[in-house]
């Protein structure tokens, strides 16, 4: 049995993900399963005017560039080539989310050149929240790796040298040494504390 474009319009409504369709003859949307402008919070009128130029009126200043590249290897990819990028797009009240945007071309002229390309376009914007949360946390424990390294371990290996001189008998009554063994196994553990931090910062 066939599927007619019923089925296919509502599985695109039904699907977690935003479809769309641009024709780059005329450079405007020509399909829309409903999701973009959910996440966008634009009409469906807005989102075909912000169509034009490929949503450029809408993506962020700083990726303008990268849809331009992205625009250009669709324009030259192979048959069923997909181009995947990420930008970050506007919303309707100002706020950027990004997304996951990719493409893959459907109709060609008689030359081969790319006419018609279909869009799936996921809001990604929570897994880059969370992906920059773990970098800033691994900063935070790249730099306490490097003060452990740097700034706690050298005075506890200047500690570790001034007590090998201190072992000396002249320095040593029953009370200094039971005082001096303390300390010696303390700093010996404090030592081997900031080994392990170390090992476990370095994998």
């Amino acid at each position: 049995m066939g599927l007619n474009f019923s089925f296919i319009k509502s599985l695109h409504r039904a699907s977690p993900v935003a479809v769309g369709a641009m024709d780059m003859v005329k450079d405007e949307i020509i399909y829309s399963s409903g999701h973009a402008e959910k996440i966008l919070g634009y009409s469906k009128e807005e989102l075909k005017k912000h169509s034009k130029n490929y949503f450029e009126s809408i993506v962020h200043p700083d990726d303008k560039q990268k849809s331009r590249e992205a625009i250009s290897k669709l324009m030259e990819s192979d048959v069923g080539e997909i181009i995947e990028c990420t930008l970050r797009v506007k919303k309707s009240g100002g706020k950027y989310l990004t997304l996951l945007i990719r493409d893959i071309v459907f109709d060609r002229d008689d030359e081969n050149s790319p006419v018609k390309f279909t869009t799936i376009v996921q809001d990604v914007s929570d897994v880059v929240a969370l992906e920059n949360k773990l970098n800033e946390k691994l900063e935070v424990i790249r730099k306490i790796s490097y003060k452990n390294s740097h700034e706690l371990r050298a005075p506890v290996a200047n500690i570790i040298g001034l007590m090998s001189l201190m072992k000396e008998e002249s320095f040593k009554t029953e009370f200094n040494a039971k005082i001096f063994n303390h300390l010696e196994e303390t700093v010996a553990k404090l030592d081997e504390i900031i080994h392990d931090i170390n090992n476990l910062s370095n994998t």
